[in-house]
């Protein structure tokens, strides 16, 4: 799978809110690249492949960086998330 990706992902330790609709699970990064991330799938996380959400970057108190993601993989206790957009690494407010 690792031959379609984006571009090559970095590991990289941060939390995440992921927000689908009413719902919103606190994950943490495993890894990140410029066209999606990887997270430990948190408990009672009930995202499929092919689900929109918003991913909410933060690592301390203030304004935190929106992210638009697909789910492109549910894997064991992982997910992996596809940018709607290519971003930085890590994700930073435009």
């Amino acid at each position: 799978m690792s031959e379609h990706r984006f571009a090559p992902r970095v590991p990289f330790a941060a939390r995440v809110l992921v927000i689908r609709g009413d719902d919103a699970w606190l994950g943490e990064v495993v890894d990140l690249s410029e066209g999606g991330c990887g997270l430990f799938r948190p408990e009672g996380c009930v995202l499929d492949v092919a689900d929109v959400v918003q991913l909410v970057f933060f690592e301390e108190p203030g304004p935190a960086v929106l992210v638009g993601a697909r789910v492109a993989r549910r894997q064991g206790g992982t997910l992996g998330f596809e940018y709607h957009e290519p971003q930085q690494v890590p994700p930073v407010r435009r």
